[in-house]
């Protein structure tokens, strides 16, 4: 197993108890996510861009090999397997955090 893998599945692990009121809107978009954290390095083609994965090589590949989609900001290496369903989820692979850090370090709110 990859190293970048072991380190996706230490992050995210087995599903655990998620919290479903995230305030989605809060959330910066995808697009904006990867301009600001400076990952917009590849290649765009139609919805999807091409960035470094940051889950092997720490993000520091000669060929970007990492898919994201720009509307909705689900992921997939295509070197690891590493892959996620929205913004949250590649902060959280970037970063470590726990699932709730994630939400508010990216500025985000729950709804009560």
């Amino acid at each position: 197993m990859s190293n970048g893998l072991e380190q996706f599945r230490r992050i995210f692990g087995a599903p655990g108890n998620r919290c479903q009121s995230v305030d989605h809107g809060s959330l910066p978009t995808s697009l904006q996510y990867l301009s600001q954290h400076g990952l917009v390095n590849g290649s765009q083609r139609g919805q999807w861009v091409t960035v470094c994965c940051p889950a092997h090589k720490g993000g520091a590949e000669a060929n970007p090999s990492m898919r994201v989609h720009i509307a909705d900001g689900h992921f997939r290496c295509m070197a690891c397997g590493a892959k996620g369903g929205d913004v949250i989820a590649l902060h959280r692979l970037r970063t470590g955090l726990s699932f709730r850090d994630a939400v508010r370090d990216l500025g985000g709110h729950f709804h009560d």
